[in-house]
């Protein structure tokens, strides 16, 4: 058991402990006051736990009452009225109790009328600035901290789990977007009876089968997602055949880095839907992949007509989905940029990989530069 379960946790063992290590602080703190005049600290403790027992015993009472009974039932319901008669009347009750308790231990029934002003001044005063309103103070407002602290973490819980819900709903967006276009691919293909259908098919085993077995976890390998845009980008030419010249560089150490799944294919699709497949005659996109230590470096610039209007960023199924999980996965670790000019069209991407164990021994991925 830590410290910060005693502090923080909500559990009952624990939370006893906390509020053992309360009061036996209120004894410590006041043994600290009273050494100068119980000839040292451990006279002053000893005192305050069990001779002053009666005073710790009031103290604890009047807190009980006040942060368990009158503040869930008026308070917290808004009743403000009946919780200021309550505590007041609470006070009150106390008062006399404390004051009755402190000439009892000091025997001062019958001394003389001063000294008992005296004692009823110093015991008032006391009251006031140490008693059992003071420490019901000290205790509401650490639990008022705890509860803060208690519901903050709450809400942290809350948006992640919002977070995760909403990236595995981007994440489901992806799956049927990319397999609705590679279908249609394969679909003209298969009407005019071509012999590239099989390997179309071959690919698109691969690519769903990476889809269903590898992206149910938040990171994978890098070389498994490039990988992943090798099959992609390899259903795509084997469309558009000479029309394309596809020029794709890796460069920068790969292995046993982690990237979020299905992540840098929407930009790959993007560029196939909104440039060639809206063009006639030839046309060029360049791909290039760079890994400096844990950054990577992707970019894509593809040919466009002058007059071609190209999708908002904030507009569509893919781009738009991308970056609402860049958000989520890469707050504050990535960088995109999305330009267009009369006739190109770029996007820069800058995120923060992740890494594994170099023990680890992955299978090895076929990493191919299209040219």
């Amino acid at each position: 058991m830590t410290l910060h379960d005693i502090v923080w946790t909500t559990k009952k063992p624990q939370q006893y402990f906390r509020h053992i290590a309360f009061w036996l602080a209120q004894a410590w703190f006041w043994g600290c006051w009273t050494d100068s005049l119980l000839e040292g600290f451990h006279k002053a403790f000893i005192y305050n736990v069990f001779k002053g027992d009666g005073i710790l015993v009031i103290d604890a009472i009047y807190t009980y009452l006040v942060a368990y009974y009158y503040t869930p039932k008026y308070f917290e319901k808004n009743e403000y009225r009946k919780f200021c008669f309550s505590v007041f009347l609470l006070t009150l009750l106390t008062y006399v109790l404390f004051i009755a308790y402190q000439f009892w231990i000091t025997d001062s029934f019958n001394r003389s009328q001063n000294e008992q002003f005296l004692l009823l001044w110093y015991s008032s005063t006391g009251f006031i600035f140490a008693g059992p309103p003071a420490v019901c103070a000290m205790f509401l407002t650490i639990k008022m901290f705890k509860n803060y602290y208690l519901k903050m973490r709450e809400r942290e819980m809350l948006v992640k789990e919002n977070a995760n819900a909403e990236l595995q709903v981007l994440k489901a967006q992806v799956h049927p977007h990319f397999l609705f276009n590679t279908l249609n691919n394969i679909y003209s293909f298969a009407l005019s009876k071509s012999v590239e259908t099989s390997g179309l098919v071959l690919k698109l085993k691969n690519t769903i089968k990476y889809m269903v077995d590898e992206c149910n976890v938040e990171s994978v390998l890098l070389e498994k997602e490039i990988d992943m845009l090798n099959n992609y980008i390899g259903l795509e030419k084997v469309r558009y055949g000479q029309r394309l010249r596809f020029n794709m560089s890796v460069s920068g150490n790969y292995h046993n880095k982690t990237i979020a799944p299905l992540l840098l294919v929407p930009f790959v699709e993007n560029t196939f839907k909104h440039s060639i497949s809206k063009m006639r005659g030839n046309h060029q996109i360049d791909l290039s992949i760079g890994i400096i230590d844990n950054q990577l470096e992707f970019s894509i610039i593809n040919d466009r007509l002058p007059d071609m209007k190209m999708s908002s960023p904030k507009k569509g199924i893919g781009l738009s989905n991308v970056q609402k999980r860049l958000q989520l996965l890469y707050p504050d670790k990535h960088m995109l940029v999305i330009q267009s000019t009369e006739k190109k069209f770029e996007v820069y991407l800058k995120i923060e990989l992740g890494t594994i164990a170099s023990t680890i021994k992955e299978s090895p991925v076929k990493i191919v530069a299209y040219a």
